[in-house]
């Protein structure tokens, strides 16, 4: 799979997000399956089973200790299962909107397309992380050069 865009979808009176068709026609070879957690940005990650399988692999690699724990807490303990619904929409529970930023009445996700993962952010969070990524290209002349970068 390789996903790519970004996304502006409102997160339904249940809380159910909307899965971009873009997205949802590559996740057929999954079963519409999918499994959501957290990332380091604030934000929420979506791969496929067989993504989050290699993922845990490389997790498990990491010697034991405080690092490999951190690392649990933050992406193995909140892995949820994803079922995509026949509308193609995902829950997101009451802790997972929270991790987003989500609070109150605030409704608005930015799925981006992150070549074999889907991330998931609220639009102040993503703002912010693209403003930290600008930043940190623009600190690596040599990057820009050898990419062109506009």
């Amino acid at each position: 799979m390789n996903f790519s865009g970004e996304h502006f979808k409102a997160l339904d009176d249940k809380g159910r997000l909307s899965i971009p068709r873009e997205f949802r026609e590559q996740l057929n070879e999954t079963g519409n399956r999918l499994v959501l957690t957290k990332n380091m940005e604030g934000g929420l990650t979506l791969f496929s089973p067989a993504d989050w399988v290699e993922f845990v692999k490389r997790l498990e690699e990491i010697p034991t200790g405080k690092q490999r724990n951190a690392l649990n807490r933050l992406y193995l303990a909140p892995k949820t299962d994803i079922q995509v619904d026949k509308q193609g929409r995902i829950p997101l529970s009451r802790a997972q909107r929270i991790w987003l930023g989500l609070i109150d009445d605030d409704r608005e996700v930015v799925l981006v397309g992150n070549f074999h993962r889907i991330d998931l952010f609220s639009i102040e969070r993503y703002r912010e992380v693209v403003s930290a990524d600008v930043s940190l290209i623009k600190e690596n002349e040599a990057l820009i050069n050898k990419v062109d970068l506009p």
